[in-house]
């Protein structure tokens, strides 16, 4: 009854855990860019929030960026080698 209860108490807390950890910035750590600041206040939700600001911003001045040029996977923001470079592109074309 006891090792049941606490399967069944880890079960329920493993989302808990994991959400916490998919906000927590693993590219965007250091710097003084806007995405590094968002994600100091806000983790990578905030990081993104701020990307997809970037991104609508660049295209209004005539630059498009799309996240796939960039990241070679979402779920895990994987980047490219081109991905550093390009993201001094977007930032100049604010």
């Amino acid at each position: 009854m006891m090792k049941t209860l606490l399967v069944a108490s880890l079960l329920l807390l493993a989302p808990l855990t994991a959400s916490a950890e998919d906000n927590q910035c693993h590219i965007a750590t250091q710097g003084s860019s806007p995405v590094a600041q968002a994600c100091k206040k806000g983790g990578r939700k905030a990081a993104g929030a701020e990307m997809k600001t970037l991104v609508k911003t660049a295209k209004a001045h005539g630059t498009t960026f799309k996240c796939t040029s960039c990241h070679t996977a979402m779920d895990d923001l994987t980047l490219k080698k081109n991905a550093r470079d390009d993201f001094k592109k977007l930032i100049a074309a604010q």
